[in-house]
């Protein structure tokens, strides 16, 4: 749930986001409404190759759009050229950007569900994000059992209905924030045992869209969550909406 003052800012290629101090950017959009989605020019050659092995056009075009958006949104921070950026991947395969010499390090991390895709970015060292849609989950217990903590499963097997399935996503995203903050990626591990008060990672909620759950987890504790939305706009326009707001818990 989300709360605080909500703020409308447009901006336009003369002046990309900035971002202050202590302060980390989610960007929403929808890969189904960008002018990415046929645009696979834009894209490295392994993006190109990885786009290419995917069977269906729409999952073909959505990983497109992504991609390219995540090209688009970065490039604005760091005053460069899309097709310029160059990802290098983890152990556990979470990108990230290589650094021109002296470049200021970006850490950004990226969750799609159906169409709706979150972008995290920050200055403030690695950042996690995750996202699921709420649906029925009948085999909830098992997969709840061999994921989350003791603890977590109980507090589920309080919960019944749609509260239980909310409750559910949020603890999966919570967890695969946490991993993807890490780099450690989903490794079978109960992310949950890892994490405490002072393992040095806070936790934000979010509803990003109606009938979805999100998790944001990030290495600086004092973070400020900025929220904007990538609108159906042409590639050559940067104009977001934010929603400026304060920590979610």
């Amino acid at each position: 749930m989300t709360t605080g003052v909500r703020a409308d800012m447009r901006a336009t290629a003369h002046t990309p986001p900035h971002l202050n101090v202590g302060e980390i950017h989610v960007w929403k959009a929808s890969l189904d409404e960008t002018s990415f989605t046929d645009d696979p020019a834009r894209l490295s050659l392994d993006e190109i190759e990885r786009a290419a092995r995917y069977r269906f056009a729409r999952d073909r075009s959505r990983f497109v759009a992504g991609r390219a958006l995540l090209r688009e949104i970065l490039s604005g921070y760091l005053g460069r050229r899309p097709s310029e950026l160059v990802f290098e991947y983890g152990r556990h395969g979470k990108p990230r950007l290589v650094l021109s010499p002296g470049g200021t390090p970006l850490h950004f991390n990226v969750t799609h569900t159906d169409s709706l895709a979150l972008y995290a970015v920050t200055t403030e060292g690695e950042v996690g994000i995750d996202m699921e849609r709420v649906r029925e989950m009948p085999e909830w217990e098992s997969i709840a059992g061999g994921c989350f903590t003791e603890h977590e499963c109980t507090r589920l097997r309080r919960f019944s209905g749609d509260r239980r399935r909310r409750e559910f996503f949020q603890a999966w995203t919570r967890q695969e924030a946490l991993l993807k903050a890490s780099g450690q990626g989903l490794t079978g591990e109960k992310a949950g045992a890892h994490y405490s008060r002072d393992s040095g990672y806070s936790l934000h909620a979010m509803t990003p869209a109606p009938g979805y759950v999100a998790a944001l987890a990030s290495g600086h504790p004092g973070c400020r969550v900025v929220f904007m939305t990538w609108p159906a706009a042409s590639a050559s326009t940067f104009s977001p909406m934010v929603e400026t707001q304060g920590i979610l818990t």
